[in-house]
């Protein structure tokens, strides 16, 4: 079953947005009558059946409606710095949304590779790894943060430190409770940003031996919540 993302699913007849009805259209070719997944990315799915297809858009009627809860207990929010090749940090949100992650912020330091996204952009990424991986859940995309702006409500935080002090992150992380993991640039974070995360309440931590780019450090600790949440 082809799966579109739909984020109204209220009425008993909703329109494609359209891409998603372009996409249907012009690449599937799909005709009035065919059956298709809609996804809210708010844990809501619609099984429903083509009503209209035509170059002006799609329609579709909904047959049937699930509601998925949250698919973790505890929520997963990784704020980290672009890279300065974009299509890195798309392959990291597309990486991240297959695995598993609640929020997403871009976050921009003194040595970030990159001070512009676009924003529309790494939506669609998102949404198609949503798609892709069959999740009910969009992961939240924020706009490019300043990390002195960062804000969060979480319950640990905890940022990646190469040059520093550091606990292991697998020995600190509590599953049971939320939390926002800061991944600086591939240059690290500036010893004067890591003394301003600490005193906010921030952990320097450390995720292995060797040194990791950006975005393979931001996913393996996204792998490591999600597995931990498992347990």
């Amino acid at each position: 079953m082809h799966l579109f993302h739909c984020p109204a699913l209220d009425e008993a007849e909703v329109g494609l947005p359209p891409e998603e009805a372009h996409h249907a259209v012009h690449v599937l070719r799909l005709k009035p009558g065919d059956t298709i997944g809609l996804l809210d990315g708010m844990g809501g799915f619609a099984q429903a059946e083509l009503a209209q297809v035509g170059k002006r858009g799609c329609t579709a009627r909904i047959l049937a409606r699930t509601q998925d809860p949250p698919e973790r207990r505890a929520r997963i929010h990784l704020a980290v710095a672009p890279t300065k090749q974009v299509e890195r940090f798309e392959w990291f949100l597309e990486k991240a949304t297959e695995v598993g992650v609640d929020r997403i912020t871009p976050i921009l330091t003194q040595r970030t590779g990159r001070d512009r996204l676009r924003h529309d952009r790494l939506e669609k990424v998102l949404v198609g790894a949503m798609k892709q991986s069959q999740r009910r859940w969009l992961p939240r995309l924020d706009g490019l943060t300043k990390l002195v702006d960062l804000g969060s409500d979480a319950a640990q935080k905890f940022f990646g430190w190469c040059a520093g002090k550091q606990a292991a992150f697998t020995s600190l992380y509590d599953p049971h409770q939320s939390a926002l993991m800061v991944i600086g640039p591939e240059g690290d974070l500036t010893p004067e940003e890591a003394e301003a995360l600490a005193a906010q309440g921030f952990h320097a931590v450390g995720l292995g031996q060797a040194r990791l780019r950006t975005e393979t450090a931001a996913l393996a600790a996204c792998t490591w919540m999600n597995f931990a949440q498992q347990g």
